[in-house]
């Protein structure tokens, strides 16, 4: 059969040691791409919210900061030998570019999108062309 490509979705509440150790898991098992972040299991930033303290993943803004530092730590221990795929609060254009300024190749959006509707498309393509150009 025909090879299909293969890429892991990882969580943000790991340390930057167990990134590190993902990170070094996944070149070696031959992934095609790694996809940074599923959701959190943390409540910082909505505690005393209604429903804050429910169980589940959080999405969406809450998950924002953490997704891109953990894009940042991969970007570091993989040097550009697998793409990342991040996701994970982005709302708005800027976010986007955030992603891709932090080391990830391309971007996922899914939460924006439903809140924000198409719009947050050509908000992301024009914040990611105004960056400056990486090697």
């Amino acid at each position: 059969g025909r090879r299909v490509p293969l890429a892991i979705k990882i969580a943000p509440d790991m340390t930057d040691e167990e990134t590190a150790l993902v990170a070094a898991a996944l070149v070696e098992a031959g992934m095609d791409a790694v996809i940074a972040t599923n959701t959190t299991l943390g409540r910082e930033g909505v505690e005393g919210l209604p429903h804050g303290d429910e169980a589940g993943g959080l999405s969406g803004a809450p998950v924002r900061e953490k997704s891109t530092h953990t894009v940042k730590v991969l970007a570091g221990e993989l040097g550009g030998r697998l793409p990342i795929i991040a996701a994970g609060g982005i709302t708005e254009g800027a976010h986007a570019a955030e992603k891709i300024a932090a080391g990830a190749s391309l971007v996922q959006i899914y939460s924006g999108f439903i809140y924000k509707g198409p719009a947050l498309i050509r908000e992301a393509v024009d914040a990611i062309a105004a960056l400056p150009r990486r090697n």
